[in-house]
């Protein structure tokens, strides 16, 4: 498989979840919310295995081996809060003769608290098979958080009545502190700080890594 023939079945599997995810959470709420009342997460499994039948459908089309479904020991979750918690289940790719070509990758975003998707579900492809290196990589947050891939968010039930935070960082603090102490300045840095709270943000913490001094901010989400 040329990676344009992975790029063009990847995408048209994006196209599938985009299509399927929220239809089958939506026509089969009522089903889903009693299943997690009475048997919690499993109920994210059987919403899972109704949508993913689909969206393998191109690669199953061109003849490549790989299985719907979901497989919770193929999964990891490690990440976010209970409200809005990270799950990554992978999908291994075989090729006509059954040699692993590549991984599919699913992203979703589930609440603990209630039968909840806080946002859409998204997809990655690996290009490692082995289930050390798919770990591996999907434990490196650039392999997961991506700039170029827009959130889309779940508004039918946000929680607005709670305050909602959201948070930045600034690695360019430090410029402001000289590296004596006749090159301090603490007009730049209160300036570079005012700049901030103009807009709200307020400094949390500040903390070292890889000899990088990195600010913390956060502030209240305001409904529209």
């Amino acid at each position: 498989m040329t990676n344009n023939q992975i790029d063009l079945l990847f995408r048209k599997a994006e196209n599938r979840l985009s299509d399927t995810w929220k239809s089958v959470y939506e026509n089969k709420q009522t089903e889903l919310i009693s299943m997690f009342n009475e048997y919690g997460d499993r109920a994210y499994s059987v919403w899972i295995q109704d949508f993913m039948a689909h969206v393998v459908e191109p690669f199953q089309q061109e003849g490549y081996q790989i299985k719907a479904g979901f497989n919770r020991h193929n999964s990891i979750e490690n990440w976010g809060p209970p409200e809005e918690r990270e799950r990554c289940a992978w999908y291994l790719i075989h090729d006509h003769v059954g040699t692993p070509i590549g991984t599919l990758v699913l992203q979703i975003y589930h609440s603990h608290r209630s039968f909840f998707v806080p946002r859409a579900p998204q997809l990655l492809f690996l290009q490692v098979t082995e289930k050390i290196d798919i770990l591996s990589a999907l434990s490196q947050a650039t392999t997961r958080v991506r700039w170029d891939r827009k959130e889309v968010r779940n508004l039918s039930q946000e929680p607005h009545q709670i305050t909602q935070w959201e948070y930045a960082t600034d690695v360019s603090l430090a410029d402001c502190l000289g590296k004596s102490e006749s090159e301090h300045s603490s007009w730049s840095l209160d300036e570079a700080l005012s700049h901030w709270g103009r807009y709200s943000w307020e400094l949390i913490t500040v903390a070292q890594a890889d000899g990088k001094m990195i600010a913390y901010f956060k502030r209240p989400i305001h409904s529209p």
